[in-house]
This record gives structure tokens, sequence and C-alpha cells, in this order.
């Protein structure tokens, strides 16, 4: 029997080496771990572009720049989604490193690539969500 999870701290480390050869490997080897880290990342990246349209909105609405906690408000509010102000700062920065957000002395806004995220997040989930 395959210990499931020696094989997944395995391939974490594999991962975080770099080490494309191996990651290549243990991924013909073991093709449900492809399955488990697309979901995580599916994952991550929903949580990312749920931030990044409830920024939008709060944009539009603020007519500028808008503070974490307006950010948090709309998430909770318009999208139904409590997250802590830490997690929602964590995804913002690291969107920021994307490029698709920005941060200035009053707030946060989007970039171009942000908007595209934003209207396509909103396009997709516009009937289930109720703004």
């Amino acid at each position: 029997m395959v210990n499931k999870k020696k094989i997944r701290e395995e391939f974490k480390e594999m991962f975080a080496s770099g080490n494309e050869k191996g990651i290549k490997e243990m991924l013909e080897q073991f093709p449900w771990l492809l399955d488990e880290v697309s979901n995580k990342m599916d994952g991550a990246i929903g949580e990312q572009q749920q931030i990044i349209a409830a920024l939008g909105v709060m944009e539009d609405e603020l007519g500028g720049p808008v503070p974490l906690d307006e950010i948090i408000f709309s998430l909770r509010i318009d999208f139904n989604i409590n997250k802590s102000e830490a997690d929602v700062h964590e995804i913002l920065r690291s969107s920021a490193d994307l490029r698709l957000v920005k941060k200035d002395s009053n707030g946060w806004t989007l970039t171009a690539e942000g908007e595209k995220v934003c209207d396509d997040y909103l396009n997709k989930n516009l009937g289930k969500i109720e703004l």
C-alpha cells in the first residue's frame, strides 16, 4: 500500500527545490498528485478572484482607492464571504506582486489586468451573487 502522506511530503520538497525532472517523474508515477495540486491552486485562485472582485465593486462605488476594511466589508455583504483582515491583506499583497492590484496611501486599486480578472469573475458569478 502506498503511503500518500509520505509521497505528498516528498513531492512538496521536490516542488520547493524546483527539480522539474523529479516533479515530472513523480507526477507520472503518482497521477493523483496532479489533481491534488490543481485543486489547491484552484482554491487559492478562487479566493484571489473574490477579493479582486470585491475591490472592483468598492472601487466603482467609492470612485477611487479602497481601504482594506471596505474590501472586507464588500466580501461580507456583497459576496457573503468572511475573511480575516490578515488573509485579505496577504492575498492583496500577492496580487500586487502579480500586478493585479496597486497599493497607495489611500488604499488599493485595480490595474488593467486586475480589472479583467474582476470582470471575468463577476461575469461568471453574477447570477449567483446579488450586488
